[in-house]
Parts: structure tokens; sequence; C-alpha cells
């Protein structure tokens, strides 16, 4: 099986090594991108790069199961909606799932999103989204928090901007979310996606759950994909 990992804002497929080696220990493929603008394309990182850029970066053609962090659930949300017939399975990691028409933006809290537009307008030129302070993520070993840090890069702000154009319903999946966050900011969409059938599944770890717990998301991503092979028989 295919699996396709989406990393979120500031990060790069590095953030996918842990989950991608136990993955192919099953001899399972694995795609985990660097995004346009990001990881090892950051020297490519251009006030023109959107949404789109993102998702056309990524769409696959060929059966998959999709993993999306953070961000990376605006481009899993246009790949289920554009390619629904090549989707074996689907778990998010504190992802954003937007509505149609929705921007990344929308989907911050109030004062997140206040405080984004301000250091895009202050310290990004207008058009990027500075690196934050590695301690927004709740990582609890301080050398992995480190190392995060030292490995992110600014981001794209259009990304952020760029409005979702969506024409299916959404479909269900597996929701991961870290129960050691406080405040935490996607229980809402966690509790929301829970009411509509999703799995939702809690540990601790922080929001880099891929990296502080990767034997919990290899996990999460083998279930579901033994859940699609049940409901293909």
């Amino acid at each position: 099986m295919l699996f396709l990992l989406i990393h979120g804002a500031w990060h790069g497929g590095w953030a996918w090594q842990a989950v991608a080696e136990r993955l192919r220990m099953r001899s399972h493929e694995v795609h985990a991108p660097d995004l346009p603008g990001l990881g090892a394309d950051a020297e490519n990182l251009s006030p023109t790069i959107g949404l789109e850029d993102h998702i056309e970066a990524v769409l696959q053609d060929v059966p998959h199961l999709l993993c999306a962090h953070s961000y990376g659930g605006m481009i899993a949300r246009a790949i289920v909606d554009r390619r629904p017939h090549l989707i074996e399975g689907l778990v998010l990691i504190e992802a954003l799932w937007p509505s149609n028409g929705q921007r990344a933006l929308d989907l911050l809290a109030p004062a997140a999103r206040s405080e984004t537009e301000r250091t895009i307008r202050n310290d990004g030129d207008g058009w990027r989204i500075p690196v934050p302070n590695v301690e927004r993520f709740a990582i609890p070993d301080p050398e992995t928090a480190a190392a995060v840090g030292q490995r992110l890069t600014p981001h794209p702000a259009k990304t952020f901007t760029d409005k979702i154009d969506l024409q299916a319903p959404s479909p269900l999946g597996t929701y991961l979310i870290a129960n050691d966050r406080e405040p935490q900011p996607y229980a809402e969409t966690a509790a929301r996606l829970g009411a509509e059938g999703w799995t939702v599944q809690a540990a601790s770890g922080g929001h880099e759950l891929m990296l502080t717990q990767p034997d919990f998301v290899a996990a999460a991503l083998f279930a579901a994909a033994e859940k699609n092979r049940k409901d293909v028989r």
C-alpha cells in the first residue's frame, strides 16, 4: 500500500521519518514530499506560492492512504474531494479540516488568527509567516523540541489566505489529538468530527505526534488500512 504523508506549516517531509520507517518495515511504500517552498525546497519560497500549488504538488493518481498534520489538513481535504475513489484511508494529526470557501486563517482561534495576520504584516514582509516559537507545539522532550525548532522554515502566507474550493461532503476518517496541551487548539475540531462519526484517538506528546509518538501514529495508519480492506471485501 502507498501511504501519502503531508506535513504541516513550517515543516518538511523530514517530520515523517520515524513514522515512515515503521511503515516501510512492513513493506509499505511511503511518499512524504516537501511542499513547495518548504523543507528541502525552502530556498524556493516565494510570495506566489498558494494553496493550489501545494495541492497540485501532492495529488496522487494511484490508490493511497492519506495522512496529514496540522495545516496539511487543508491539502488533504482537497485531495479527498478531487480523488475520493483513490483514498484507501484517512488519518489526521491535529489538522485543519475546512468547509467549502474557508481559508486556513478562518480555522484558527481568533487570537491566533490576529497574531498570524500581525506577524505576516510586520515580520513577514506581507507574504511570509515567520517560524514561530517551538514552545507553541508543546513538545515534552527538550531535545526533540530543539531539533524541530532548528529545522522549521518560513511558510508562504498565501496558502493561509486562499479559499478552498470543495464539491463533495467530507468523508470519515481517524483524528489524532494530543491530550497534554492546555489549551488544546484542536479540541473543537476533534469534537465536531467525532460527532460526525470519525474515530478520535488521543495520546500525550504535544502537537508533533508523528515525532513524539510514532508508534501511536503508525498504529492508527495500519488500523485505517485494515479497515479499508474489510470495507472493500
